[in-house]
């Protein structure tokens, strides 16, 4: 691992980064080996080649459909709690109860997925998640359902969701041989767009056809695959000379690894601002119900749109990870984000057009997440990524979710289409603020 000759010098906080990732090349490289499946070398074939590793392919098609049920979950509380209210803000309410418990927690989190067992951790969050949903299944069925059971709820489930975030992002890592981790994470990205796909659409007829309670207990079924997966899994843990101490100390560590490394901190703060500011995801409901007139069926289709736009970019994954500037691709990724998002704002439909809006952001997107994931996975050594991933994770999914409670606020002070147009404009605007304030983001370049 290392960062690339440059032409023109850095600013001096990313000349500190340089110094500071062949350090962690040197840490990492050793890990890497010790804990990477042993698989012969072969000649690249392509990104999918990566699932030739037994656990990684049990972990990516466990997950693949946990997450799918777990998006037809998200399509059915949100269409749940706007038929109980018709109100815009209780809608953004969701991403804010799910935002505050993970942004408490997400370090937390970090710090224990690099001193325990992090597949015990895994198995431990996925049977309180389906805990969850069965909750919500069965006063669904009985009829008690109500808005504060929803949000208890929601809270709860964040609360544990905050611990499983950092623990499955430390795992994969170690799970391929180094020359194969830009293809594992790739696939990765794409295997969560899939599941945004899948499970919004198949939601959305779902619960036309079957109702609430049934959408709630197939999301209860999908957490026992993924759990048959871990139990079937071999995962290498952290050696013991270089597993972090539970307690105050190792989440300092992971905060001065952090800081000793700015260009990690400068990619996150782009995705924040993008997901907070230009995400109309707490919206759609709206737009399917009161806009675009087009029913649950629709709301799935426009919640699958953004992963659609990403999922289209499956067979350039492997080239998409392999841009040599990777800040500067960051960089005009979430610029050509905030423009599809204002084109959907100003956009009245019909249903094609504005799902064309939103796949076009979601391609957007899925560049800066592949470019995001190899720049941190390939700094970060691994006694480190449990804490590195919470933090990510922060910014990540408590920024969307901080954002779904900003566009509700933004919408039920003024409209919808207002709260969506802003956004986007000003993702624009954070994103060339942030380039600004650090020139040498355009530069980065890691190996």
């Amino acid at each position: 691992m290392k960062i690339e000759p440059q032409k023109e010098p850095l600013s001096d906080e990313f000349s500190q980064d340089v110094a500071a990732t062949t350090t962690a090349s040197t840490m990492s490289s050793t890990s890497e080996v010790s804990h990477a499946q042993d698989v012969p070398a072969r000649k690249r074939v392509s990104s999918w080649s990566v699932l030739r590793n037994r656990n990684y392919a049990l972990i990516f098609w466990g997950q693949l459909l946990s997450s799918a049920g777990t998006q037809m979950q998200i399509v059915a509380v949100a269409w749940q709690v706007y038929l109980l209210t018709h109100s815009a803000i209780a809608l953004g309410l969701i991403g804010l109860v799910q935002a505050i418990p993970r942004l408490i927690f997400s370090l937390v989190g970090g710090v224990l997925a690099d001193v325990f067992d992090r597949r015990k951790m895994l198995l431990i969050v996925e049977v309180l998640l389906a805990t969850m949903s069965a909750i919500l299944a069965l006063c669904t069925y009985f009829g008690v359902i109500n808005i504060v059971i929803i949000y208890v709820v929601i809270l709860v489930a964040a609360s544990v969701s905050a611990f499983e975030f950092p623990t499955r992002q430390s795992i994969i890592p170690t799970l391929v041989p180094r020359e194969q981790l830009r293809d594992a994470m790739s696939l990765s990205m794409v295997m969560m767009q899939l599941t945004f796909i899948v499970g919004p659409t198949v939601g959305g007829f779902v619960i036309a056809w079957l109702g609430i309670a049934n959408t709630y207990w197939i999301d209860v079924v999908s957490y026992f695959v993924v759990m048959g997966s871990l139990l079937l899994m071999v995962i290498p843990r952290v050696p013991l000379e270089k597993r972090a101490q539970a307690g105050v100390g190792a989440l300092v560590d992971g905060l001065r690894f952090l800081r000793a490394h700015p260009v990690i901190l400068a990619v996150l703060s782009l995705d924040f601002c993008a997901n907070f500011f230009g995400s109309p995801r707490a919206l759609l409901p709206v737009y399917a119900s009161d806009i675009l007139h087009i029913g649950p069926q629709g709301l799935g289709l426009l919640l699958a749109a953004t992963s659609i736009g990403a999922v289209a970019l499956t067979p350039l994954t492997g080239r998409i990870g392999r841009i040599r500037r990777q800040g500067m691709g960051i960089v005009i990724a979430i610029l050509c984000w905030g423009v599809f998002i204002v084109a959907f704002g100003f956009s009245p439909g019909p249903l094609l057009l504005s799902a064309i809006f939103l796949a076009g952001s979601g391609a957007a997107d899925m560049v800066s997440m592949i470019l995001r994931g190899v720049i941190i996975q390939l700094i970060t050594p691994d006694e480190f990524r449990g804490r590195i991933s919470s933090v990510n994770a922060m910014f990540v999914i408590g920024g969307p979710m901080l954002g779904q409670f900003e566009s509700g606020i933004v919408a039920g002070i003024f409209t919808p289409e207002i709260s969506v147009i802003s956004g986007g404009a000003v993702c624009i605007v954070a994103t060339l603020a942030i380039v600004a304030l650090v020139p040498g983001l355009l530069k980065v370049r890691v190996k």
